[in-house]
């Protein structure tokens, strides 16, 4: 008897832990520990060896297990149609993007026949050795850091922007503080640039990067990265930096700042019906 994929309560996340503890993609892990939030579906709750997670911060999906599993992959995309697109669609979400590792490449592309999708390639970055220095020449910008204190004081003009922020990828700014931290450029009392940890699993810190339009190509996101990247360095934190590689401009920061190829992870995406 085929199970029907079912989601986990929060207090059931560990049964899939030997799974995702494998997984590369820090986000699954820090969804799963339950640092981040998130949801999971599974085709059998009581002994799952696959699963679909909802990475709320990026409001998209990745697939971990066993790419064999004939009842998560026979019944994955009716249950995506009839359980979740309701759900997408009332939060104006027309398409989502499933990432994987490549051993669900042809088994993904077989579900979804009926769909129109494509498919790209991500690159994760980690630390290396070498990194450059970061020189800021505009001395009306001062790198401070993220703290309990910053966030709770709302003393920012733009504070909403930088609460915003941190709450797309966290349940509570107190959460973010117990286990993330990050830096901000600020010139006029606005942060016009940052750089924080969205997903934490273990020592391991995802990196989100922001500058506002008019602040770009200034060095400023290059030098929050760089410092949020030397307290990992002193803290013996790994950052994980994750982005598209048509992303030149990203890619060149991470390699600026010491960080080097780790590995590769392929994405879906899907448009909803």
């Amino acid at each position: 008897m085929n199970h029907l994929i079912t989601e986990l309560n929060k207090q059931d996340f560990h049964k899939i832990k030997y799974v995702t503890d494998k997984c590369k993609n820090i986000e699954v892990r820090a969804v799963v520990n339950g640092n981040n939030p998130g949801r999971i579906f599974v085709e059998n709750p009581l002994e799952p060896t696959t699963a679909l997670i909802w990475i709320q911060g990026h409001e998209g999906y990745q697939i971990v297990g066993d790419a064999q599993c004939k009842s998560f992959v026979t019944g994955l995309e009716e249950f995506i149609r009839n359980n979740l697109e309701p759900e997408l669609k009332m939060r104006n979400i027309n398409w989502v993007e499933i990432g994987v590792d490549f051993t669900w490449d042809r088994t993904i592309q077989a579900m979804f026949t009926k769909r129109n999708i494509s498919s790209d390639i991500q690159h994760v970055f980690s630390k290396n050795e070498n990194s450059l220095p970061i020189e800021i020449q505009d001395n009306k910008v001062v790198i401070q850091r993220i703290d309990r204190d910053l966030l709770k004081s709302g003393r920012l003009a733009n504070h909403s922007f930088l609460e915003k922020k941190i709450l797309r990828f966290w349940n509570s700014l107190d959460s973010f503080s117990q286990h993330g931290f990050g830096y901000f450029a600020e010139m006029n009392n606005n942060v016009v640039s940052l750089c924080f940890s969205a997903f934490v699993a273990d020592q391991t810190h995802a990196i989100e990067i922001e500058t506002l339009e008019e602040f770009r190509r200034k060095s400023y996101g290059t030098a929050v990265a760089r410092a949020f990247v030397q307290e990992c360095v002193e803290k013996g934190i790994h950052p994980y930096w994750d982005c598209s590689p048509d992303n030149t401009g990203s890619i060149g920061v991470a390699q600026t700042i010491g960080l080097s190829s780790s590995f590769d992870y392929k994405i879906f995406c899907c448009n909803l019906s």
